[in-house]
């Protein structure tokens, strides 16, 4: 199972909620996947946002059942 949501017109994969990050002094992030479809991901493809961002829905996704 994993969390997926609807970012800017886009279908994303939550990957991780953290409270801090290494880069910002800023609380509130969220790592997302652009391409979770693909069966081989590439860095670039994954990207923090701030917690603040608005999503257009967020749900739970099942596959392969």
């Amino acid at each position: 199972m994993m969390i997926v949501a609807k970012m800017d017109g886009r279908v994303v994969q939550v990957i991780k909620v953290a409270h801090t990050v290494a880069f910002s002094d800023e609380t509130g992030w969220v790592m997302v996947c652009f391409d979770f479809e693909q069966q081989e991901r590439r860095k670039q493809n994954f990207k923090w946002v701030p917690a603040s961002t608005r999503f257009e829905w967020v749900r739970e996704y099942c596959f392969g059942e």
